[in-house]
């Protein structure tokens, strides 16, 4: 590996994790959210429809959500983390939720009806969150 391939991929590591101070800090795009969420709900049909009932399509739906959700805290947008952070907690909440309210999910469409809301809350809230106002140094 070349030092200017090296340099390049350290320079992505240090991005993802300490955006520089100077970086622009805009909220997330919504078009692209809601371009993921039909994609999500695109291939978690697939298997649903095919009936393969080992939970592929909510793997593949949740898989692609958090991919989405990596991707906007690599663009560096407002509140990255906390958003990514509040979008898995409110994803979580949905799914904990829909399953103690329907405890006898038997078939994969209901599997995926839980992760579409799933999906759709979690990129919302990333949404959401990354257009909360800065925070203001006294």
């Amino acid at each position: 590996m070349s030092s200017k391939t090296k340099r390049g991929v350290v320079q992505s590591v240090r991005r993802f994790f300490w955006l520089p101070e100077e970086a622009p800090r805009r909220p997330a795009p919504a078009w692209p959210l809601l371009q993921t969420w039909l994609y999500c709900m695109a291939v978690g049909l697939v298997p649903t429809v095919l009936g393969w009932d080992d939970g592929e399509g909510p793997a593949l739906m949740m898989t692609i959500t958090v991919l989405e959700m990596l991707r906007t805290v690599i663009e560096g947008v407002r509140h990255r983390w906390p958003a990514v952070v509040a979008a898995l907690a409110v994803g979580w909440g949905i799914n904990r939720l829909a399953y103690a309210a329907v405890p006898d999910v038997d078939s994969p469409w209901d599997d995926y009806f839980v992760y579409a809301v799933w999906t759709l809350a979690a990129l919302a809230t990333v949404a959401a969150v990354s257009r909360l106002p800065r925070r203001q140094a006294f």
